[in-house]
């Protein structure tokens, strides 16, 4: 597999997050972590897809400690976006729930995993 399609995933995550901004109102605490963690996930999932590395600082990020912070980051606004569902009265609880509870977890093990080098997935195929 090709690691720059781990820039179209963050595309993908870029337009999640615009649509969020503009349909959606960023008034309560949920949606604005939803915004941010969606566009964090994207850009962190561009980066990864068209970098290398990258520099911080003093110390250097290869591509795969870049892509699982982005992984994270898409786990969180999922399960952000599902504790907005369950909680919103106009919502449907059990289909946010069911989301959150089959995707959040994938996306959060897939992210610690590739932050920790590739223990359990070969990341030997993305380069």
């Amino acid at each position: 597999m090709d690691r720059r399609f781990l820039a179209v995933v963050g595309v993908f995550d870029l337009l999640i997050a615009v649509a969020l901004a503009l349909l959606g109102a960023l008034a309560h605490p949920l949606s604005v972590a939803r915004f941010a963690l969606f566009a964090a996930a994207g850009v962190l999932l561009v980066v990864a897809g068209l970098r290398e590395s990258v520099a911080l600082g003093s110390t250097t990020l290869r591509w795969h400690v870049v892509a699982g912070a982005g992984y994270v980051c898409f786990g969180l606004a999922v399960l952000a976006n599902g504790l907005s569902s369950v909680f919103d009265p106009r919502g449907d609880p059990y289909f946010g729930g069911l989301f959150v509870l089959l995707l959040a977890p994938v996306m959060l093990f897939m992210g610690v995993d590739y932050l920790r080098g590739g223990v359990h997935f070969d990341l030997s195929t993305f380069e």
